[in-house]
């Protein structure tokens, strides 16, 4: 009796670095958040529960190849891992000053992932692009002071942000406190701030810089920085790290 030695294929490793159009990490975290972002820039693929479908080309009839997929999502690190029988890709994203993304295939498709790979890179940078410089119009042209008086657009922020301070206080100066509570939240490029007792005030600051204000105090509400000289008493203060994603997206 023979017996015939059977060998695998060997597997195929590909590997490409994309370097991406914009540097703003925050934005670029978020987009990388929706998986159909990313969808959009594989050709041929479809979201099927908790798979993704990917057609590969051939000369009679085209394969579909079917690998789930898993989302990790890190301070500065954004990872896509695609898994099927005989397949694996990765799309990872580096944020730093310079964010990159880097993606990598494992398996016996290497013809057909070497030319996927050259659609994902001039779509995830073609992509992300429209998407920024959309979301930059709209944020320019966004008025969060008058959102910031809806109890519907507060109660979708807050349950999207992450508390990260609380605390009580009776002053005579709010400015001076509300400082020293953003000075001890700086790594945050992000802070929604709202404070309730004796008046009602809430605020976001983006990257620093004073972007929103909404007042009510003695039965007169205020938009302007200014007002807030005038608030005295004791206040419950929460601080909350949100997403610019979230703030546009609740401003309809």
């Amino acid at each position: 009796m023979l017996f015939r030695r059977q060998y695998k294929t060997p597997t195929i490793m590909l590997s490409k670095i994309v370097k991406l159009p914009i540097t703003d990490n925050e934005f670029i975290k978020s987009w990388f958040s929706d998986l159909n972002n990313i969808v959009n820039c594989i050709p041929s693929a479809l979201k099927d529960g908790n798979f993704i479908l990917i057609e590969i080309p051939s000369i009679i009839i085209n394969k579909k190849i079917k690998m789930k997929y898993y989302i990790r999502i890190d301070k500065n690190f954004c990872q896509l891992t695609l898994e099927g029988k005989e397949d694996k890709m990765k799309i990872s994203v580096i944020l730093d000053d310079e964010p990159f993304a880097q993606i990598y295939y494992e398996g016996n498709n290497e013809g057909s992932f070497y030319k996927i790979f050259d659609e994902i890179d001039r779509k995830l940078k073609e992509k992300i692009h429209v998407d920024y410089v959309n979301y930059k119009e709209n944020f320019m042209n966004s008025n969060l002071s008058e959102h910031l008086k809806r109890i519907s657009f507060v109660t979708k922020l807050v349950a999207k942000s992450k508390l990260i301070l609380e605390k009580e206080i009776n002053t005579n100066d709010l400015i001076s406190s509300l400082e020293e509570l953003i000075a001890s939240c700086n790594n945050y490029p992000v802070l929604y701030i709202s404070g309730y007792g004796d008046g009602v005030f809430r605020l976001i600051f983006i990257n620093g810089e004073f972007r929103g204000i909404y007042i009510n105090y003695e039965g007169k509400e205020s938009y302007t920085e200014e007002e807030l000289k005038n608030l005295k008493g004791k206040f419950k203060i929460s601080v909350y790290s949100a997403k610019l994603g979230d703030i546009l997206s609740n401003e309809e």
